[in-house]
C-alpha cells in the first residue's frame, strides 16, 4: 500500500445524494429600464492559510477532486470568511451606485442579526451580472440565514429585491495533525503515509501503515474536554459531525464515533459502529452519509443532550479474538451546533415616571415604557411588586386593552412598546403613596431584566362626625342656657368646617345658635376633634316638657359635597335645686391594700317639685384604686325629701405603701332639668405599708470553718411587702472570738441594709455573711448558725430564718515572714545577722513544721550559727518546730566572717521551712544573699611619750598616730580624758571640734595619718595620766594611748613656805587638794557633757554599762581591732529580737542579754 498525495489522484466513493444549489431567486423575463435582483451568493476563507485548513469539507473547496455537493460547513467559527453576492440586472438600462444589504440571521432566533452591513455595486448593465463582497468573522457557530436585499432608486420591480441562502458555521475541525490535541490510546497513531488533506491522519492498527492491527483491542481517539453548554437545546435543523475514513476492518470489529457529557452518552453510528473494507483504500476516502428529518447529510447527527459544560467526543475501536485487518484511517473530523444568543445579545429597558392617585376602590392609572435594547427579538413578562397584598394591579395596552398575569409579549430589536400599569387601593388603605416596582423579565434570558419604580397614591377623604357629651339639650324656661358637641374629622386631610344651625321645628320666642364665643368655621387635622359651643334660649312662658327640633351642620370647605348633620331636640326643663351633705365625722387614714371603705352622701331635694337624678363623681389623681356605687345610681326624690348616695373606694391588691386614694368629687345631675350639682371633694386614705420578708438558702451541705479564714454563707432576701422596708441581720450561734462581714449585693454593709418593695428591680438581697473562724476553737466543733432578717421600722411577729450547719476543720498551716534584714554587702570580720519569724495559722500543732536554714559556699571562715527563740541549734539540718495555734517564733541567724577571706566572695543564706499535711505539705524557700565587697585594719601606729614632766603653766607636744588599710576611706576621731588643770589641744579637727583624721582608700598599703597635740598644763594641775582613744566611724575602738604626766622632783623631797606654820601649811594643801578635785570633777563633767553631744560611748565604769540599753539590731560590725596592750572584754555585735529582748555579743566569745537592769550571761 503505498501513501501518494496528491489531490487529482484522490478517488472518492460517494454515498451521498446531491441537492444543487438553486439561486436565490428565479430568473424572471427581460423588463423594461432597471429591474436589480439578487442571484447568487458564496462564501470562501479569505486567506489562503484558512483555506488549506477547512476547505476539504467546506462548500468552496478546490483542494481535490470532490463533488461540489459533498461538504458539511460553509465556514468555521473565528474564522474571516469572503461573503459574494451576485447582483443581476433583469431590466434594458443599466444600474450605476446599486446598494446591496447583506444581513447574517441566527436561525434559531428572530431578528438576531450576526451580520449586517451595506456594499454598493458601481455599474450593473442591463442583462448582466455583477458581483460584490465582503468579509465576516462568525462569532456562532451553527445554521444561519444570509438575507440579501438589492435597492436602487429606478428599479422597476421592488418584489424580487430581497433574496435568501444557508451558511453553515462549524465549531470545530480535527485535521490528525502532529500538534493535535486530541488523545490517543497506544495503538491510535498519527500516519504521514496515508493522508487526504494536510501532512497525516489519525489511524488504528499496527505499529506501521503496512501491519494489522491485533485482536480483543479497545482503543480510544478522545478530543479534549469541550464546553458545549451554549448549545441550543431546541435545534432547528439539528446538529453534526462528519468526517472522511478509509482503510479495512474485519467483520466483528467496528469503529464507533461517541458523544458524552457527564452520564448522557450517544453513539453516533447505527448497528455498532463502521465495519468492512472501503474499496480502493487506502487510496479512496469515504464519507458517511445520513438522513435527518428527511433529508440525507454527509455528518452524523449529535442529540443536543449529549452537548454539556463538560462534553467529549470519542472514536472507539473495538476488535474481537477471530481476525484482523489493516484498520482505518480517520481525517478531517468536523463538528457543528447552533449556538444559543450569549446573554449579551438581550436587553431589555423600561422607561418612564409613572405615577398615579386614586380613591379607594378606583383605579389608578400611569404609563410607562419596554424598550429591547439587545440585538435579539424577545419576549418579556410584566409584573408589580411592592404593593400590598389587599390592593389589586393590572397592566394593559395603550388601547386599553388587558393583560393577563404572566402573558408573554414579542419585540423586536429596537422596538418600544408602551403599557399602562393601573392600581385599586381597598377601603381600609390608608392615605398616602405606596412605592413599588415594575419589573420587565426576558423570557429567553434570565439576566435581561429590568426594574422601574413607580409611585401609587391614595387620595383623601374629606369628612366629619358629630358626637354627643352629654343628653338632648335641655334649659329651664325663661334662661339662656349652653350646650355643646363634639366635631371630629374623620377624614385622611385637613380640613376647615362650616358650622350652622337650621330650624326644623322652633316654638315662637324660642332660639339655638352658634355661641357668640365659637368661631363658625373650625380647621382640624385627621382625627382631631374640637367642641363646638351652642347657645339657646328659652321664653319663660314656656312649659316644662315642651321641645324645639333644630340640626346642626357641619359642611367641608375641601369637598363641598360633604356634609354631616345632626339632630338635636331642644326641651325645656324644671329648676332643680339639689344639696349635697356629707354623713361622716372622720375617715380613716390607711386601710392595707385589698380592703375598701365606704363614703356616703346625703342627697337633698330643695326644690318644689319631684326630681330625678343620677349619682356620679369626679376622680383626680390616683387611677388604680376602684371606685364603684355600692347603691343605686339614680333616684327619684320628692320635694323637700333626700335620698343616699353610697361610694366604695377599694384599694388595690398590689397598692404601694403611701399610695393615696384619688381626691372624689360626688356630681349629682338632674334629669329632669339636665342640671348638676357637685358636693365637696374629700381627700381619701392611703394604703398602709405591709412588712413582709422571707429567706431562703442555697445550701443545705455543712460549712467547714477554717481558722482565720473566710467562710462565706450566702442566702437571700426578699421583700414581699408593698413599700421599701430597711432589714436588719441578726445572727444566732456564733462563737465568741469569730467575726462576722457582711456584704449586700457584692457591697460591704452593716447589720442593716434597704430593700426595695415587692415586684420593682432590688426587691431581692443576697446576702453573704463572711464569717473568719478563731483559732482557739477546736477542731471538730460542731456549729449550729441561725440567720435571721427583721423589719426596723416595724418589728414581725415573726421575722423568717435561715439555718447553717458547720464544724470547725483541723487544719494545719503557717505563715513564714520574709528575711527581716536584707543585706548587700559586708566587710572582713565583721558579723551579718538577720532573721524571720514563723506564725502558726492553724488551729493544732504542726508534727510535720520544721526549719532549716544553710549556707553557701562552705569555706573556712564563714560560720553560721543559728537561734530559734534564743536557743541555739546546728544549722544545715532540719530543725522540728512546735508552734501553738496563733504563735509564732523567731529564727534568728548569725554569720560571722573571718579576715582570711577573699574580697568580692559571694555568700547564699537559705532558709527551708515545711510543714502541712504529710501527702500534701506546705513548703517555701528563701535566699539572703550578700557579698564580702569591704575590708578594714586599723591599728594604732608609733605611740606618744609615754611620761612626761611638767612644771605648772607649761607646754608639750604630742605626736598620735594611726594607720590603716581599708576598701574605702575611714575616719578616725580622738577622745581624750586628762587629769584635772590639763588641757589637751589636737588638730586637725572636724566640724565639731573633734580631732579627726582620714585614713585613705588603700586596700593593700597601710596609710599612716598623725595627730598633733598640745599639752598645757595650769598653775596647779593634777598629776596623773592622758587618755587618747582612737575610735573609727562606725564606734569601733580602735585602741588608747597613754601619756603620764608628772611634775618635775625637787631635790630636797619636799618644799616649805618660809614663815609658813606647817599646820597652816597643810591646811592650805588640803584646800588646793579639794580645789583640784572640784576642778578635776568639773573638767569631767564637761568632757562627759562634750562627749554628749557627739556619740555615747561606753565607759569601763559598770555603772555607765548599766545605763545603756541596745535598741537596735546591728545589721553587722567588725571585730574590735585592739592595742596588744589593752585585753579589756568589749561588745563585738548587739541586737534586739521580736520579742523585745536585747542581745550582745562580746569580745571573748560570750553571750549576754539585757534583764531589764543589767547584762546577764547566757548560757
Amino acid at each position: 500500500m503505498n501513501g501518494t498525495r496528491g489531490h487529482a489522484a484522490l478517488g472518492l466513493v460517494l454515498l451521498f445524494v446531491f441537492v444543487s444549489i438553486h439561486p436565490i431567486v428565479d430568473a424572471t423575463n427581460s423588463r423594461a429600464a432597471v429591474d436589480i435582483t439578487p442571484s447568487t451568493f458564496t462564501t470562501s476563507y479569505a486567506s489562503t492559510a484558512d483555506a488549506t485548513l477547512y476547505d476539504s469539507l467546506s462548500r468552496s473547496t478546490s483542494n481535490f477532486n470532490r463533488p461540489v455537493d459533498l461538504w458539511i460547513i460553509d465556514g468555521m467559527l473565528g474564522v474571516q470568511h469572503t461573503l459574494t453576492v451576485g447582483v443581476e440586472n433583469l431590466g434594458t438600462s443599466s444600474a450605476s451606485n446599486v446598494a446591496v444589504e447583506i444581513v447574517v440571521l441566527h436561525d434559531e432566533y428572530d431578528g438576531f442579526e450576526l451580520f449586517n452591513t451595506t456594499v454598493y455595486v458601481s455599474l450593473v448593465n442591463a442583462q448582466s451580472t455583477q458581483s460584490v463582497s465582503t468579509t465576516w468573522i462568525p462569532t456562532y457557530s451553527g445554521n444561519h440565514t444570509v438575507r440579501v436585499t438589492t435597492n436602487h432608486a429606478s428599479d422597476s420591480n421592488p418584489s424580487n429585491d430581497i433574496g435568501y441562502s444557508t451558511i453553515t458555521i462549524g465549531f470545530l475541525y480535527e485535521r490528525c495533525e502532529s500538534s493535535s490535541t486530541w488523545s490517543r490510546t497506544s495503538n491510535w497513531r498519527i500516519d504521514a503515509d496515508n493522508r487526504l488533506n494536510g501532512a497525516s491522519s489519525c489511524r488504528i492498527g499496527g505499529a506501521t501503515s503496512t501491519t494489522n492491527y491485533g485482536n480483543m483491542w479497545t482503543e480510544t481517539l478522545r478530543s479534549p474536554t469541550l464546553d458545549l453548554s451554549d448549545a441550543h437545546q431546541n435545534p432547528t435543523n439539528g446538529y453534526g459531525l462528519g468526517f472522511f475514513y478509509t482503510g479495512n476492518i474485519a467483520q466483528g470489529d467496528t469503529l464507533q464515533v461517541r458523544v458524552s457529557s457527564g452520564s448522557n452518552v450517544a453513539n453516533l453510528l447505527p448497528n455498532g459502529g463502521l465495519s468492512g473494507e472501503v474499496s480502493g483504500q487506502p487510496s479512496s476516502w469515504l464519507i458517511q452519509v445520513t438522513t435527518v428529518d428527511g433529508r440525507g447529510v454527509p455528518w452524523l447527527e449529535i442529540p443536543p443532550s449529549v452537548l454539556g459544560p463538560q462534553s467529549t467526543i470519542e472514536f472507539i475501536f473495538t476488535s474481537d479474538s477471530t481476525g484482523n485487518e489493516i484498520g482505518y484511517w480517520v481525517e478531517d473530523i468536523v463538528m457543528f451546533y447552533d449556538q444559543k444568543a450569549s446573554p449579551s445579545e438581550f436587553g431589555l429597558d423600561l422607561l418612564g415616571s409613572p405615577s398615579s392617585t386614586s380613591a379607594r376602590g378606583e383605579w389608578s392609572d400611569m404609563g410607562f415604557t419596554v424598550r429591547n435594547t439587545g440585538n435579539i427579538s424577545d419576549k418579556f413578562t410584566l409584573e408589580a411588586n411592592g404593593l400590598p397584598a389587599d390592593w389589586d394591579y393590572r397592566f394593559i395596552h395603550p388601547s386599553g386593552s388587558g393583560l393577563l398575569s404572566g402573558t408573554e409579549i414579542t419585540i423586536l430589536p429596537g422596538e418600544s412598546r408602551n403599557f399602562r400599569l393601573q392600581t385599586k387601593p381597598p377601603e381600609s388603605a390608608s392615605t398616602g403613596s405606596i412605592q413599588g416596582n415594575i419589573i420587565v423579565q426576558s423570557v429567553q434570558e434570565n439576566t435581561a431584566t429590568d426594574s422601574l419604580s413607580f409611585s401609587a397614591g391614595v387620595a383623601p377623604r374629606y369628612e366629619s362626625q358629630w358626637s354627643s357629651i352629654s343628653p338632648s339639650p335641655k334649659c329651664a324656661p325663661g334662661n339662656v342656657c349652653s350646650h355643646s358637641v363634639i366635631l371630629e374629622n374623620t377624614g385622611d386631610g385637613s380640613d376647615t368646617f362650616i358650622i350652622s344651625v337650621d330650624e326644623i321645628s322652633v316654638p315662637s320666642g324660642w332660639a339655638f345658635g352658634v355661641s357668640s364665643t365659637q368661631e363658625s368655621s373650625i380647621t382640624l387635622e385627621p382625627s382631631q376633634t374640637e367642641v363646638v359651643d351652642f347657645t339657646m334660649a328659652i321664653p319663660s312662658e314656656a312649659l316644662p316638657g315642651e321641645t324645639a327640633v333644630v340640626s346642626i351642620v357641619s359642611s367641608s370647605q375641601a369637598d363641598s359635597s360633604s356634609e354631616v348633620r345632626q339632630q338635636l331636640t331642644i326641651e325645656a326643663s324644671m329648676i332643680s335645686d339639689i344639696r349635697i351633705v356629707e354623713s361622716w365625722d372622720s375617715l380613716e387614714t390607711h386601710i392595707l391594700p385589698g380592703e375598701s371603705i365606704e363614703l356616703e352622701w346625703e342627697i337633698h331635694n330643695d326644690a318644689g317639685r319631684l326630681d330625678q337624678i343620677e349619682f356620679n363623681w369626679t376622680l383626680e389623681g390616683a387611677q388604680t384604686w376602684t371606685v364603684s356605687l355600692s347603691g343605686p345610681s339614680t333616684a327619684s326624690i320628692a320635694g323637700g325629701s333626700h335620698s343616699t348616695m353610697r361610694v366604695s373606694l377599694h384599694a388595690p391588691n398590689d397598692g404601694h405603701a403611701g399610695d393615696p386614694a384619688p381626691i372624689i368629687t360626688p356630681v349629682i345631675t338632674s334629669t329632669k332639668s339636665s342640671i348638676s350639682f357637685s358636693g365637696e371633694s374629700v381627700t381619701g386614705p392611703r394604703i398602709a405599708q405591709v412588712h413582709s420578708l422571707s429567706m431562703e438558702i442555697a445550701t443545705d451541705n455543712f460549712v467547714a470553718f477554717l481558722p482565720e479564714q473566710p467562710s462565706p454563707i450566702q442566702f437571700t432576701v426578699r421583700n414581699n411587702g408593698n413599700g421599701v422596708d430597711r432589714v436588719k441581720i441578726s445572727i444566732e450561734g456564733l462563737p465568741n472570738g469569730w467575726t462576722t462581714n457582711m456584704l449586700v449585693d457584692g457591697e460591704v454593709s452593716d447589720s442593716t441594709f434597704e430593700i426595695d418593695l415587692a415586684g420593682y428591680e432590688g426587691d431581692v438581697a443576697n446576702i453573704t455573711i463572711i464569717i473568719i473562724a478563731d483559732a482557739s476553737m477546736n477542731p471538730g466543733t460542731e456549729l449550729w448558725l441561725t440567720f435571721s432578717a427583721n423589719s426596723e421600722i416595724q418589728s414581725l411577729p415573726d421575722p423568717p430564718s435561715v439555718m447553717q450547719v458547720g464544724y470547725v476543720d483541723v487544719i494545719k498551716s503557717h505563715y513564714v515572714d520574709q528575711w527581716h534584714h536584707q543585706i548587700e554587702n559586708v566587710r572582713l570580720g565583721g558579723i551579718v545577722n538577720s532573721s524571720y519569724s514563723i506564725a502558726n495559722t492553724g488551729n493544732v500543732i504542726d508534727q510535720e513544721l520544721r526549719t532549716k536554714v544553710s549556707i553557701s559556699p562552705i569555706i573556712p571562715g564563714l560560720e553560721l550559727r543559728i537561734f530559734i527563740d534564743g536557743t541555739e541549734f546546728t544549722s544545715n539540718q532540719f530543725i522540728p518546730l512546735e508552734i501553738s495555734p496563733g504563735s509564732n517564733s523567731t529564727i534568728d541567724v548569725v554569720i560571722s566572717i573571718d579576715e582570711t577571706l577573699s574580697l568580692g566572695t559571694e555568700v547564699t543564706v537559705t532558709k527551708y521551712v515545711i510543714g502541712g499535711e504529710s501527702e500534701s505539705p506546705q513548703q517555701s524557700e528563701e535566699k539572703l544573699i550578700f557579698s564580702i565587697t569591704e575590708m578594714r585594719v586599723l591599728s594604732l601606729g608609733n605611740p606618744p611619750l609615754s611620761t612626761v614632766e611638767m612644771g605648772p603653766s607649761s607646754r608639750l607636744d604630742l605626736s598620735l598616730e594611726v594607720q590603716g588599710k581599708s576598701t574605702q576611706a575611714e575616719q578616725v576621731s580622738v577622745f581624750i580624758i586628762a587629769p584635772s588643770g590639763i588641757d589637751v589641744k589636737c588638730t586637725p579637727q572636724n566640724g565639731a571640734g573633734v580631732p579627726t583624721v582620714t585614713i585613705q582608700q588603700s586596700p593593700d598599703v597601710n596609710d599612716v595619718q598623725q595627730i598633733q597635740c598640745e599639752v598645757i598644763t595650769e598653775v596647779d594641775y593634777t598629776e596623773g595620766k592622758i587618755e587618747f582613744t582612737l575610735v573609727a566611724s562606725d564606734d569601733e575602738i580602735i585602741g588608747k594611748f597613754t601619756t603620764q604626766v608628772n611634775r618635775p622632783q625637787v631635790e630636797s623631797g619636799g618644799f616649805e613656805i618660809a614663815g609658813a606654820d606647817p599646820v597652816v601649811i597643810g591646811g592650805s594643801l588640803l584646800i588646793m587638794g579639794l580645789a583640784v578635785v572640784s576642778l578635776f570633777v568639773a573638767l569631767r563633767l564637761r568632757n562627759r557633757i562634750s562627749e554628749d553631744d557627739e556619740i555615747e560611748y561606753l565607759s569601763d565604769d559598770t555603772n555607765e554599762e548599766s545605763e545603756y540599753i541596745p535598741e537596735q539590731v546591728l545589721a553587722n560590725s567588725s571585730t574590735p581591732m585592739m592595742d596588744d596592750s589593752v585585753s579589756q572584754i568589749t561588745s563585738i555585735q548587739q541586737w534586739t529580737d521580736q520579742n523585745g529582748y536585747s542581745w550582745r555579743t562580746m569580745s571573748d566569745g560570750s553571750t549576754e542579754w539585757w534583764n531589764g537592769s543589767d547584762w546577764n550571761k547566757y548560757s
